[in-house]
């Protein structure tokens, strides 16, 4: 698209903002080839992410000319645009550096602090930008703020719109290095394959611990380090590590994951907790999900019988059928975790991953045989019977954990753990029926789903 372009240099994608005119202001067409490159950048061949602008500009946020004709639904704008992408760069599996060439201010400066590390030509600058026009700061942009400088700073800079040469920022540690103009593009091709080299999946498990850092307590954390760990360790990375050190050598890591047990596993990052007040009125306070479910679940069988066709015809499924419906599945997961006490927080309603406690990673698609998409229906009777068992497992468990929840104000470990199994087999067998995967759902306790717990 015109508005953006992407090149590969090895297993460094670029994704450059491509409005100079403008500074690279975003307007709808930018969003939504924004949105794309970073949906492009979650290949598993992609190894660290370059964000940067053309020309004079990093980018400057907002286009405000899409609001000239007196449009105010900015709410809603922010939660399906910007928000969007900086989720989308928080929970990208791989490091992402902004390189910062020239003004970033307003969104675009937050879109720039999303980013897990920033450098900078002399020619850049960062402003807020914000307070100017009498708005707060947006896109993640007072979280990030305080989490990079610290509350104070974060709000004498943000209310006093200071604007911050590229010297300024390094001091203030808001970029790690400053780099001359003309030697600013060889820098970041350089920093990018750095990063690129690294064992991919150690990069991106020490950009989620740091995240949950800032909110855990100590114990917390310790916990969540050995989990984490616990699961590194099978990665081909750490084999090649501790073999090159061994032979007294440079290790070539290449950012594989550990195999995975099921193309769908549920991951619960849970601390146990429960507030009591929304323990007690959990039912009620679920009632706008259960009218959204039940809406995402007729349409999943629609697009079922679409993907069934295009499965069958050409033996893997369509891979936009395939993200909503693994959108679908993780909502309903999500909504089921949140209404049996398996996580506490109140789900959100698209079904992003990486956005609740208790989550569900999908694999890409891959082949089907047609002999069994023809058949899945039958198939699946089977694993669709033991599912329902277990949603009554799972029912009697949560109720006794009601209980528990409101006299405790957390969870037994135990219960959720049985709660978790129960919620892993309905989303495997669910996974299956609707045709994101041929595998067949496991009653292997350790198979398809991990626990990242703090």
């Amino acid at each position: 698209m015109a508005e953006l372009a992407t090149s590969r240099d090895g297993a460094v994608l670029t994704i450059t903002l491509d409005r100079p005119e403008v500074l690279n202001a975003l307007n709808a067409a930018l969003h939504e080839a924004l949105a794309a490159a970073l949906a492009e950048a979650a290949d598993p061949a992609v190894r660290a992410v370059v964000l940067t602008g053309a020309g004079r500009g990093f980018c400057v946020g907002q286009d405000l000319a899409e609001f000239a004709g007196g449009a105010r639904d900015v709410g809603t704008h922010l939660r399906e645009r910007f928000n969007r992408h900086v989720l989308a760069l928080r929970s990208l599996e791989k490091p992402v550096l902004a390189a910062v060439n020239g003004a970033a201010a307003g969104a675009g400066l937050s879109l720039a602090l999303a980013c897990d590390a920033r450098i900078a030509s002399e020619a850049a600058t960062l402003v807020p930008a914000f307070i100017g026009v009498g708005l707060v700061p947006d896109t993640g942009g007072s979280w990030l703020a305080a989490r990079l400088l610290g509350p104070a700073r974060a709000f004498e800079w943000l209310t006093t719109n200071r604007r911050l040469t590229a010297a300024e920022a390094l001091r203030w540690g808001l970029v790690s290095e400053v780099v001359p103009a003309e030697e600013f593009p060889a820098r970041v091709a350089e920093v990018a394959q750095l990063f690129a080299a690294m064992p991919t999946r150690a990069v991106w498990q020490t950009k989620r611990l740091l995240d949950r850092a800032v909110s855990s307590e100590l114990e917390q954390q310790l916990e969540l380090e050995a989990a984490t760990q616990a699961e590194l360790v099978w990665t081909p990375d750490f084999a090649e590590g501790v073999a090159a050190f061994l032979e007294k050598r440079e290790p070539a890591f290449t950012g594989e994951a550990a195999a995975r047990f099921h193309p769908v596993q549920l991951v619960v990052d849970d601390d146990l907790r429960r507030w009591r007040l929304t323990v007690l009125l959990r039912w009620l306070l679920a009632y706008p999900h259960f009218v959204v479910a039940s809406t995402w679940v007729v349409l999943a069988g629609l697009v079922a019988i679409v993907n069934w066709g295009i499965t069958l015809g050409r033996g893997t499924a369509a891979a936009g059928l395939h993200a909503w419906t693994a959108r679908a599945v993780r909502y309903y997961t999500q909504v089921t975790a949140y209404v049996f006490l398996v996580a506490d927080p109140y789900p959100g309603f698209r079904g992003w991953y990486g956005t609740y406690p208790v989550d569900l990673d999908v694999a890409p698609p891959a082949p089907q045989p047609r002999w069994s998409t023809a058949f899945r229906i039958l198939l699946a009777l089977p694993a669709y019977v033991f599912a329902y068992v277990l949603t009554v497992v799972l029912e009697v468990v949560a109720v006794v954990g009601w209980f528990a929840a409101l006299a405790l104000g957390r969870m037994p470990r135990g219960m959720r753990d049985l709660m978790a199994y129960c919620l892993r087999y309905q989303a495997q067998t669910y996974a299956y029926l609707l045709l994101l995967t041929s595998r067949y759902p496991t009653l292997a306790s350790g198979s398809g789903f991990h626990f990242e717990e703090a």
